[in-house]
């Protein structure tokens, strides 16, 4: 299938039958726990529902994540990172989000391009336009309908880091100084002041269940669901 014409069906998908919305920013803000409980809500209202990550989501992407999220901080330099990405991303559209939004169903995921956007450009200087034109070649211009950002102090959310059990070995990118996720913070922060239409900031300091309700009653409001 052409890409124009594959394009143009996500485009249609997205609009007029299944929602995508991401979940994102920096590390330990509980983008994990909100999705958990924003799926359990949406089944709960008969939704059909999707989740999925990045980097991963496929057998293939996940072989991929392996490869990004751990190991050491000189692995791979931040063009390397792009590309990889952007590889598992296809996959990821080709296989998972597509036919989600196609058959009618809501998918939600943890990061998608707008991380990419701000950890390999904003704090790695790869330039804007290099991301926005691979994404748009080769992952379709797919962005999402809806992304919350869930807005963290960066010495927090590493402090939070530190205290999961699971999942210790995947920390390549925890393991950045602080001064390298305070421009992740900085880079998320600035694509929700220039994309208020999309990207809903929440406040992530506050309780679990403060956090879910906000993004409920936003759900709510824009699914127009009657409670």
């Amino acid at each position: 299938m052409e890409i124009s014409l594959q394009n143009k069906l996500i485009s249609q998908s997205t609009k007029n039958n299944g929602m995508f919305i991401t979940f994102e920013g920096g590390e330990g803000v509980g983008k994990t726990t909100q999705i958990n409980l924003l799926k359990t809500y949406l089944l709960n209202m008969n939704f059909k529902v999707i989740c999925s990550r990045e980097p991963g989501g496929t057998l293939e992407g996940e072989e991929v994540r392996k490869l990004l999220v751990k190991g050491s901080l000189n692995t791979w330099d931040p063009l390397s990172e792009v590309l990889m990405f952007n590889a598992s991303r296809r996959q990821h559209i080709n296989k998972i989000i597509f036919p989600s939004l196609h058959k009618g169903n809501i998918v939600l995921c943890d990061r998608f391009i707008d991380s990419t956007i701000v950890y390999q450009g904003h704090a790695s200087s790869i330039k804007k336009s290099i991301l926005t034109n691979l994404h748009k070649k080769f992952c379709y211009n797919l962005y999402p309908d809806l992304t919350f950002f869930l807005d963290l102090d960066p010495s927090l959310g590493l402090k939070r880091t530190k205290k999961r059990s699971n999942n210790k070995d995947e920390n390549r990118f925890e393991n950045h100084g602080l001064d390298y996720h305070q421009k992740i913070s900085k880079g998320f922060n600035n694509l929700a002041k220039n994309n208020k239409e999309r990207i809903q900031t929440i406040d992530a300091s506050d309780t679990i269940e403060n956090i879910s309700k906000k993004i409920i009653n936003f759900i709510n409001l824009k699914l127009k669901i009657n409670v």
